[in-house]
């Protein structure tokens, strides 16, 4: 995050916020930001250890956190993560779909059972918990914002194709929502970052890295923080009209496109 508070201490007091994949990247830092505006965060994820490190720095933050370990893309694991936070803090307000996962591989080599796994997780149960947040709290509640992560370049990525066709079916998801739920006060919005410095990145070579970074006009990769700021604003009522629509994050990569050759063709 920014050295720089982004936002009023109080702009999110009271708010409570549900963040899947909270320990590393991204969902840690939109739990520091959210924290630091006065949200009371939900921590999900697998990994027990990495989740209580983020929590501590919400409690360094002044705020206040409840971890949920477990593997949202089991059914009874989405209903215990509402559970938890509803016995918690007694409302959600803001749900972040951060958690997903992914691997590079040509198209040809994805077995349908590769594809399957990362739909699984990147869409069924983000549609699964969604759907047992809104349900359960914000459409009682006729309140709340509801964030998916997309990507960017939105045309699709070389050796992502099972993850790309996954994130766009999130993003309209997005948009289908906003239509059928702002009935119930209910906003719904998709973010698009770019390559961003995080754990995720991490399994791809230095030369992968710097070719990706080339194509940014900003000229860097983006920083986890460089989004949370994005999603925190979303939470706060200076968004209050915005919904249905995508928000990319990506130093302006998407708009100069891939910045690479094509592909040289196989001759039989």
């Amino acid at each position: 995050m920014s050295a720089a508070p982004s936002f009023h201490p109080a702009a999110l007091a009271g708010k409570v916020v549900l963040v899947t994949g909270g320990g590393t990247g991204i969902g840690r830092a939109t739990a520091q930001a959210m924290a630091a505006c006065g949200a009371r965060l939900v921590l999900a994820g697998r990994r027990e250890v990495l989740l209580q490190e983020t929590a501590e720095l919400v409690r360094a933050a002044g705020s206040e956190a409840v971890v949920v370990a477990g593997d949202i893309r089991e059914p009874e694991a989405a209903v215990e993560l509402v559970d938890a936070a509803l016995a918690a803090f007694g409302r959600i307000d803001v749900l972040v779909n951060n958690a997903g996962g992914q691997f590079q591989a040509p198209a040809e080599d994805i077995t349908l059972n590769g594809w399957r796994a990362v739909h699984r997780l990147s869409v069924d149960s983000v549609w699964n918990l969604t759907r047992e947040v809104a349900v359960r709290a914000m459409i009682p509640q006729r309140s709340g914002l509801v964030v998916f992560m997309a990507f960017s370049p939105r045309r699709g990525i070389p050796g992502m194709v099972h993850a790309t066709a996954a994130r766009a079916a999130v993003e309209n998801l997005a948009s289908g929502l906003a239509l059928e739920w702002s009935r119930y006060g209910i906003r719904s919005v998709a973010v698009a970052p770019g390559s961003i410095v995080s754990e995720g990145l991490e399994q791809y070579s230095v030369e992968a890295r710097a070719e990706w970074e080339q194509g940014v006009p900003l000229g860097r990769l983006g920083q986890p923080g460089d989004v949370a700021d994005v999603i925190t604003f979303l939470a706060t009522d200076a968004a209050r009209y915005i919904t249905g629509t995508t928000i990319t994050i990506d130093g302006g990569a998407d708009a100069w496109g891939s910045g690479r050759p094509v592909p040289a063709k196989e001759l039989s």
